[in-house]
């Protein structure tokens, strides 16, 4: 998470390009296949402009086809294109089925882009291109490892049944801060060059730094000296737990790449499991736990949350999150409403995340569709759950 509270989120729905954005995409379009049902379909090969005009060819499926010509298509990479019809110079049939690249193929397109600097470490499910040595990268591994698998149990523990990843989720750690940013700020602009590190909607990939790297002292070499390291900045290796999060999500079937989630859910989900457990055993114990740093601000964000439209504006819209005065306090809320809503009201939350899990990529909805979602699943008295939400909120322990 941006350390100015913003999130990559809000990168997401602000980098995306205009003829995907507005409204439009539901006119547009004129049909929308989920991202997962990848296996199926026909490999083409497409060569466009890019934004920085750069001639591009890539290799992937069509997922969405507009009336006028314009496409989004999946790289075999993962990454996610959108070529509007002015940017298209040729769509062809390879005569091949599309599939996503092995965790092999995407180790050798990571590093050749970029450079020889970068080794590969893969894992079961993730392969992570590391500028900042193995160690540190089986570290991450390992906690992502982790994380997936008690993401996947918490679920399945009230009822929603979500897949593993069925390609390799790709990681990239460079060695330094200052390597990171310069990355970052070509790839994801301001929000990404403010963070500790970001999930990309459009790459598909985490994009983060050495933690354990300190200005004058050699790299951590051992997975003692790393813990000890990342255990001073945890707040730090809390954002590398919020960005694998989303990652987990939009590859497991909870989350949709390219549709309307509301930002309120995907961070306060993020946040509701970024607490981490750095003891290194098999079970990750804190999800769930009450996320101290969020906790505080949210009970001082009570204390002048005149707003009794706060939890609409909440839930229906995004402005709060990307307005950099008002950004800490929604990232708050949105943990404090997804601790609340998990708490009190599980089987309603998971009926939600279930109706959300339906959407189509490039349909936005407007903010009055985004509350009626809410209201389908947890009634249209909002002003008595909001009531119960601040009561049980202020109920918790202070400490």
């Amino acid at each position: 998470m941006p350390a100015n509270g913003l999130s990559a989120t809000a990168f997401w729905r602000n980098s995306l390009p205009a003829v995907l954005t507005g409204g439009v995409a539901a006119a547009l379009f004129a049909c929308a296949l989920p991202l997962a049902a990848a296996e199926t379909a026909a490999l083409v090969r497409a060569t466009f402009v890019d934004d920085s005009d750069q001639t591009l060819t890539v290799e992937g499926k069509v997922v969405v086809e507009a009336a006028d010509g314009g496409v989004l298509l999946l790289g075999r990479d993962g990454q996610l294109w959108s070529i509007t019809p002015k940017q298209k110079r040729s769509l062809d049939s390879t005569g091949r089925s599309f599939s996503l690249f092995t965790a092999d193929e995407l180790g050798h397109a990571l590093v050749a882009t970029l450079g020889p600097n970068f080794e590969i470490v893969k894992t079961r499910h993730f392969v992570i291109a590391t500028g900042a040595g193995t160690q540190y990268a089986e570290w991450c591994g390992e906690l992502f490892e982790r994380l997936l698998g008690a993401f996947l149990a918490h679920w399945k523990a009230v009822g929603l049944e979500l897949s593993e990843p069925a390609w390799p989720l790709p990681a990239i750690i460079f060695p330094d801060e200052k390597s990171f940013k310069a990355y970052a700020a070509a790839d994801a602009g301001q929000f990404g060059e403010e963070s500790k590190g970001y999930y990309s909607i459009r790459t598909n990939r985490i994009v983060l730094y050495d933690l354990t790297a300190i200005k004058g002292k050699k790299r951590a070499t051992s997975t003692a000296e790393i813990k000890r390291r990342t255990a001073a900045a945890a707040f730090n290796v809390a954002t590398v737990v919020h960005e694998a999060t989303h990652q987990i999500a939009f590859n497991s079937g909870l989350h949709v790449r390219f549709a309307d989630n509301p930002l309120w859910l995907t961070e306060g989900m993020a946040m509701y499991f970024e607490t981490p457990d750095l003891d290194g055993g098999h079970d990750w114990r804190t999800i769930g736990q009450i996320n101290r740093p969020r906790y505080d601000r949210f009970v001082t964000f009570l204390r002048r949350r005149r707003n009794r439209n706060s939890l609409v504006t909440l839930i229906s819209q995004t402005d709060r999150f990307t307005d950099s005065h008002k950004a800490a306090d929604a990232y708050a809320e949105a943990w404090a409403l997804t601790y609340f809503l998990n708490e009190k009201h599980a089987e309603e939350y998971a009926a939600y995340l279930k109706r959300l899990a339906k959407k189509s990529p490039l349909v936005w909805d407007e903010p009055a569709a985004r509350l009626s979602d809410f209201k389908s699943v947890f009634g249209d008295k909002l002003p008595a759950l909001d009531a119960e939400f601040v009561r049980f909120m202020k109920s918790l322990p202070k400490h």
